[in-house]
């Protein structure tokens, strides 16, 4: 049985995270998954992993302890005796990859999950040195799309067939949208005679809440039965509770904290927002497309790549709030019966997808082995 180490920030329910957990839950009976996660505190689909035999190494971030940090992710690896690494952190996984290349680890595999990152002259410097090293240590580079691909790996590297691409892949099935269960968990809530325009995110500078809540606080202008459901947490989840509290808007914005039923809330909404400032990809606007929502995202900076059905919208952070929540509104809240169908052409069904991952950690493993 191959044994592989992934790393990765968390295991708490966020794009990466459940994507990871999605693929690996589906070839557990002939592979066998460790973690390395940069926190010390436990998430929420770190049980489950567990009870099927996954190993979870928890350390501490490298900026709060450089040398524990090196000496935790040399010990992991030096007596691992894994097959494959993959490393789920672009060039920030270049001491994992140096460790893995030191140690005797065949296939090492570097994958981008992000694009646009807004950066400094020092960030982007760093990047590029970064980089350099991770591309001469892995032996394979990943991405999740063709645009994390490119700010990573260079425009060359993904033209030359150099980078395999991952699908941010879903359980379709589990996404469909189901009108009993709409009307159940809206009962529930109290939610029946509500506009809901909902959110799934962590609460950070990337995913841009603080934009969202001056959209919404527009949007209860023109819709007083309009409800912000948002879903998730991080370390701006105070800031954004100050803002709605400023902005009046206490009974009209729910924090659902981090979930496990995000495919049963997304029935729920009748449009989906996500105004992030940058995305690798941004595997939450393709489950609400398979739930049949229409979406929102941003221009500039998400990958149009992931617009795999017309239900989802591009507009520009350029635009006021104003011109958003108007946008919104117009926006029609049935749902679109024909994405599921979409997104599966178009290769982001987990089922498939994890057979297709299987075979290729089984040929990159082979192919180093022979």
């Amino acid at each position: 049985m191959l044994q592989i180490l992934h790393t990765i920030p968390a295991l708490d329910g966020g794009g990466a995270d459940r994507i990871l957990y999605d693929y690996c839950i589906r070839m557990s009976d002939v592979i066998h998954f460790d973690f390395i996660v940069h926190t010390e505190n436990q998430g929420i689909l770190e049980q489950e992993l567990q009870n099927i035999g996954c190993r979870i190494f928890h350390i501490q971030p490298l900026h709060t302890n450089a040398r524990a940090y090196c000496s935790n992710i040399k010990n992991i690896i030096k007596n691992g005796k894994y097959d494959i690494i993959h490393v789920s952190q672009g060039y920030r996984g270049l001491i994992m990859i140096f460790y893995a290349k030191k140690y005797g680890i065949k296939v090492r595999i570097a994958h981008s999950h992000m694009a646009y990152i807004p950066e400094s002259i020092k960030e982007h410097v760093v990047r590029k040195i970064s980089t350099f090293f991770v591309k001469r240590y892995a032996t394979h580079l990943f991405a999740c799309g063709k645009d994390a691909a490119i700010w990573m790996w260079g425009r060359e590297a993904y033209t030359s067939g150099k980078v395999h691409i991952m699908t941010n892949a879903i359980d379709t099935e589990r996404f469909k949208y189901s009108e009993e269960k709409r009307d159940k968990i809206r009962a529930e809530l109290r939610l029946e005679d509500k506009f809901v325009i909902g959110n799934v995110a962590r609460f950070s500078y990337q995913k841009n809440h603080e934009f969202l809540i001056r959209v919404f606080a527009e949007v209860k202008k023109i819709r007083k039965d309009a409800v912000l459901m948002l879903i998730g947490r991080g370390e701006l989840e105070a800031d954004i509770k100050n803002q709605v509290s400023v902005l009046g808007l206490n009974d009209s914005v729910i924090f659902m904290g981090v979930r496990n039923d995000v495919s049963e809330l997304l029935n729920t909404m009748d449009v989906f927002v996500l105004p992030s400032r940058f995305e690798g990809f941004g595997i939450v606007y393709v489950e609400a497309q398979a739930n049949g929502l229409s979406c929102f995202g941003t221009e500039e900076r998400v990958p149009h790549e992931v617009a795999l059905t017309d239900t989802i919208k591009f507009l520009s952070l350029k635009l006021p709030a104003k011109k958003w929540a108007e946008t919104i509104c117009k926006t029609s809240s049935i749902r679109n019966a024909f994405t599921q169908k979409q997104i599966i052409e178009a290769s982001y069904d987990i089922n498939m997808e994890a057979t297709k991952l299987f075979l290729c950690y089984k040929e990159l493993h082979d192919g180093k082995n022979s």
